[in-house]
């Protein structure tokens, strides 16, 4: 499928058409942690996946950005993938494709996070080279994450 793909910098217009399914992708209410903000003054540092036969037809977000305080680290706030087309490369091309531009920019690591229960996420990371931590009450009290890191590129 990746070679398959149209992949772009996200712009603040692709926000309604992410947040649109959001949340039956994700597989549960994503809330704040996707919010049009994001799209509009962090969107270019992100990643539009679509159809390249049908380049309407989004398949893929990543939402990520370069660290104001780590200027070598590169962080993926979040990523998305139609759920009918897991496992075919659409998330490894979304990350690459960050990783390279982010790279490009000076960027050494990139990192993101995973529930712990997220045992896919955590096995998706984990495929692409990437090796986590648990941190309790990383997100808030209770809100344990695995914060997942590697050096670029990808």
């Amino acid at each position: 499928m990746s070679d398959e793909l149209m992949l772009r910098p996200l712009t603040g217009a692709d926000f309604s058409a992410a947040r649109e399914v959001a949340d039956e992708w994700f597989g549960h209410p994503v809330g704040l942690t996707m919010h049009r903000l994001f799209f509009e003054q962090l969107g270019a540092s992100g990643v539009y996946a679509a159809d390249a036969a049908r380049p309407e037809r989004m398949v893929g977000v990543l939402l990520g950005l370069r660290s104001e305080i780590e200027p070598d680290l590169a962080y993926v706030h979040f990523h998305m993938v139609d759920p009918s087309l897991r496992g075919r490369g659409v998330g490894r091309a979304l990350y690459v494709d960050f990783g390279e531009r982010m790279h490009a920019r000076g960027c050494t690591s990139i990192r993101a996070l995973a529930a712990p229960d997220r045992v896919g996420s955590r096995r998706f990371h984990e495929a692409l080279g990437f090796a986590g931590r648990e941190e309790p009450d990383y997100v808030g009290p209770g809100q344990d994450r695995v914060v997942y890191e590697r050096r670029l590129p990808i």
